[in-house]
């Protein structure tokens, strides 16, 4: 059984048909403004990834997360092969409990290697119930968002019930002040970090877990060499030292999210939570708007368990723009 996650224009296609001037396909949290792609040597295609370039790419991750130690830097091609791979470490079937409405992806994969998954819908019920607790953070699609001080002492109590916290920052980088990546090696904490949505490159594969001790270690055996493409070795760890950009970007989003925040807001949508990346909105007829902008050529995020609900994305182009404002006017 497969997860349905944004993005499946193939299958937006196949339902309401191909529109004339494409598809604006807001449906996915990815940053429509990619980091510059720099030329490439033809030896980064050409050979086995570079044990040199790794190296570079850990410490940039840990330069730009803040992680006082770069063996505490795993990477990985993409954040979605670590879910696959982390719920098979453990030698016993463990209480999950994964604080929703959430990436379906967490519940998927830890069912799929035989343990007690429950999606909960609050951190203090995952807490009482869950030998493993997994909280996404800010949330997807809610953006909700823990505090630091909050995850560091959880992270505690799991570890002294023999227990885990395992913190999803797929979107942290929108709000670093929230970031507990500097504390990775804690005792029970394990943190996911995902490079392609805010640096816009979903498509490089490159995604990095945050984690000491003999989990750690299991993590790096199980993942094995050569485990990020010699091109993403080099585009990550230029872009993760890439201060400025960062810098700008990071206010480029909030402007462009409070631009949607008018557009959603006018049309009658009320906004719920997100981050500077997606805006998450409920509307009385949430499953008309959404037929209603795909047949457009719009391609939004609906949820299955909350049929009130929508997720946009920001578009790009400002024919984007234009056309979301458009299609927005005549919704109703």
């Amino acid at each position: 059984m497969s997860v349905f996650h944004g993005g499946d224009l193939a299958g937006a296609t196949q339902k309401f048909g191909s529109p004339a001037s494409g598809w604006v396909d807001l449906s996915t949290g990815i940053n429509p403004s990619p980091y510059p792609i720099p030329k490439l040597e033809m030896e980064l295609w050409a050979r086995l990834p570079d044990r040199h370039l790794l190296e570079e790419l850990k410490s940039a991750a840990a330069f730009a997360y803040g992680v006082p130690d770069t063996e505490l830097v795993i990477p990985v091609s993409g954040t979605q092969i670590l879910l696959q791979i982390l719920p098979r470490l453990f030698d016993r079937p463990y209480k999950v409990r994964i604080v929703g409405p959430t990436y379906k992806e967490h519940e998927h994969c830890w069912k799929q290697a035989g343990h007690d998954v429950v999606e909960v819908p609050d951190i203090f019920t995952a807490e009482k119930e869950g030998e493993i607790v997994i909280v996404v953070n800010p949330n997807n699609p809610t953006g909700d968002i823990y505090p630091p001080d909050y995850l560091l002492d959880l992270a505690q109590k799991q570890h002294e019930k023999g227990g885990l916290l395992i913190v999803d920052g797929a979107f942290m980088d929108c709000t670093p002040t929230k970031d507990i990546s500097k504390y990775a090696g804690r005792d029970g904490l394990v943190i996911l970090r995902s490079f392609g949505k805010f640096f816009g490159l979903a498509g490089l594969r490159l995604g990095f877990v945050l984690a000491g001790g003999q989990l750690g270690q299991r993590l790096k055996d199980g993942i094995g060499p050569w485990s990020v493409s010699g091109p993403a070795l080099e585009i990550g760890r230029r872009a993760l030292r890439d201060v400025e950009w960062i810098k700008s970007m990071r206010k480029s989003l909030v402007q462009s999210t409070q631009r949607l925040d008018t557009n959603l807001v006018d049309a009658g949508l009320n906004i719920l939570g997100g981050t500077s990346l997606f805006r998450y909105c409920d509307h009385e007829d949430a499953t008309g708007m959404f037929e209603h902008l795909a047949r457009c050529g719009i391609l939004v995020r609906a949820f299955e368990g909350q049929p009130n609900c929508l997720r946009f994305g920001l578009p790009g182009a400002e024919k984007e723009w234009e056309h979301l404002n458009k299609v927005l006017k005549t919704a109703w």
